[in-house]
């Protein structure tokens, strides 16, 4: 038979347990759920993780890079949309070989600063896939008013996807 004494402890480690099993339950699902967009960049071939960093609100990110004939600076402004990165606008100096040729609907190609500025641009790629110049590209990821350039990310000649994605706190921390 209980007394009054040991139901009331028995009730309590219950209660004690209860809320244990509640706080490591938030816990895992703080730490292992996907809550935040970042930009990943994974080698192509393996899939590994090579560099990863959060997006801001906007999700906005630039990707600068020579252009090989004209030798000239092309930047290409995206934003993250979900999980899908969108091709917004676009710099260049020289307008030739390997530059866009053609507005898609809402497009406008205009001269301003001495440079080509193609705007209104909605083009949607899941992921970009892009070998890292060995030469002269000089690839550099413009984000968060830092520049990064892609050779120091991965090997010049790497092949490289990158990507939005979804990311948990401890997929930070491991590096997955």
């Amino acid at each position: 038979m209980l007394l009054p004494k040991d139901v009331a402890a028995t009730e309590g480690r219950t209660a004690f347990r209860l809320f244990s099993f509640l706080l490591l339950l938030a816990v895992a699902c703080i730490l292992t759920v996907p809550m935040h967009t970042s930009l990943v960049i994974r080698d192509s071939q393996t899939q590994k993780l090579v560099w990863s960093s959060r997006l801001g609100e906007q999700g906005e990110f630039s990707i600068r890079w020579t252009h090989s004939i004209h030798r000239s600076a092309v930047e290409e402004h995206y934003r993250a949309a979900d999980g899908q990165l969108i091709l917004s606008e676009m710099t260049f100096h020289d307008y030739g070989i390997g530059m866009e040729n053609e507005l898609a609907p809402g497009e406008e190609l205009v001269i301003a600063n001495g440079q080509f500025l193609l705007r209104n641009m909605h083009r949607v790629f899941p992921a970009l896939h892009l070998f890292i110049g060995q030469i002269r590209a000089n690839h550099t990821l413009l984000l968060a008013g830092q520049e990064i350039p892609l050779h120091l990310v991965a090997l010049p000649g790497a092949a490289i996807t990158i990507k939005a994605e979804k990311r948990s706190i401890m997929s930070e921390l491991g590096g997955y």
